[in-house]
């Protein structure tokens, strides 16, 4: 199952020198929801993906926003964090 962790994060913002605007890296510490995934099924559809998983045999299922090609990727022995718990939708088969 998952586990709550802190991990650190790195995003890009704004910042400024006097009155000068410029792009700037900054880093945080934020609490995620993480799950180790044995295989990850990730079905693109441009802007949306239907993703669905098995970690120790229990399966997750959700639809979530993206920027990707159509297509479908597996993904192996993956480590995946959330700002909130998923919950399993049935077993593995």
């Amino acid at each position: 199952m998952g586990e709550w962790i802190s991990i650190q994060e790195t995003y890009w913002t704004v910042c400024w020198a006097w009155i000068f605007p410029y792009p700037c890296r900054k880093t945080r510490t934020v609490r995620r929801w993480c799950i180790n995934f044995d295989w990850v099924k990730e079905t693109r559809y441009f802007l949306y993906c239907y993703v669905e998983g098995c970690a120790q045999g229990r399966r997750y299922a959700y639809g979530a926003f993206c920027f990707n090609l159509i297509g479908t990727a597996w993904f192996y022995n993956i480590r995946l964090c959330y700002s909130s718990e998923k919950s399993p939708s049935g077993t593995c088969g």
